[in-house]
């Protein structure tokens, strides 16, 4: 079994952030840990001001269905007698007219050209509502409905570590914070909900992402945790992960990676052998530290 939970430490912990950067590159991995500096790859359509509107949007909506007492009395009666959709437009509602028409009007009046974005937000919020609603009325068979949204949506920032026993024998830790939680009585199961604006150009280490969040919180909460990423551009979409694919994941491919990015990191400048490129050549066009990368390591090849 290559995963231990021991607490000696042989390096310095890494973050599930540098594992996914590690997975799609090594000399990017490499340079922000030297130097710093940016990581993610974007595409030349992204538009920062959208990626900040919708994790705002998506942390209003979560808090707005905690905290809002006409939310509550919605799952009030028989829960046999509860209707999903009908809860779910009436949730969107309140969250259209509390929270994202006043933010639509702010937003457009100082950019109209970021409407139809917008629209795309609205949609997914809206499809997320309708899978909150589901689960918060499947849940009401095991609650009461005073208490039945605050023990199906967790919203506590929760801190994740784990100790990695790597194939050299050695140990790393790993760290990261885990929120926007759900809990599912029927299956007790938690699932993580990962937001993003844009699909991401490569989906292995977006899975590696989610693996390690849900592995980490898994070993700390001690139930099994799903996971469902949704975005918004280029059109809607979104990924379910379950927790057998997520543990699979990184049992086989965890423990390597972690060795790798310690023996990347002992190199020095003008050895043989530096960190390797990355094998998706496509994600050079889109690096943000491309002209560092090809300086530093293009005279030492």
């Amino acid at each position: 079994m290559s995963i231990s939970n021991k607490p000696q430490l042989q390096s310095p912990s890494f973050s599930i952030n540098d594992v996914k950067v590690a997975f799609n590159c090594p000399r990017l991995f490499y340079l922000k840990q030297r130097f710093g500096g940016d990581i993610l790859f974007l595409t030349k359509d992204y538009i920062q001001k959208i990626d900040n509107v919708f994790l705002d949007l998506a942390n209003q909506l979560m808090n707005m269905i905690r905290q809002e007492s006409r939310i509550q009395v919605l799952f009030a009666g028989q829960f046999e007698e509860l209707l999903v959709e009908a809860i779910a437009n009436q949730i969107q509602q309140l969250f259209y007219e509390l929270i994202f028409f006043p933010y639509l009007q702010k937003i457009i009046k100082k950019d109209i050209t970021l409407a139809t974005a917008l629209y795309q937000v609205w949609q997914v919020l809206t499809k997320l509502i309708f899978n909150i609603s589901e689960i918060i009325v499947k849940n009401r068979r095991y609650c009461h409905e005073s208490v039945v949204v605050r023990r199906t949506l967790i919203p506590a920032e929760i801190p994740v570590d784990y100790t990695f026993k790597i194939p050299d024998g050695k140990t790393q830790k790993l760290t990261g914070k885990v929120n926007n939680l759900i809990f599912d009585f029927e299956s007790r199961r938690l699932c993580m909900v990962h937001y993003q604006t844009y699909e991401t150009v490569e989906v292995l280490s977006q899975l590696m992402e989610v693996a390690l969040y849900s592995f980490l919180l898994k070993q700390k909460k001690k139930v099994p945790v799903d996971a469902v990423v949704y975005w918004v551009l280029p059109e809607l979409g979104e990924y379910h992960y379950s927790w057998e694919k997520l543990e699979n994941v990184v049992e086989n491919l965890v423990p390597s990676k972690l060795e790798e990015m310690r023996e990347w990191l002992r190199w020095q400048e003008f050895q043989p052998d530096p960190p390797p490129r990355t094998e998706h050549e496509y994600l050079c066009d889109i690096c943000p530290q491309r002209e560092r990368c090809q300086s530093f390591f293009d005279r030492i090849e």
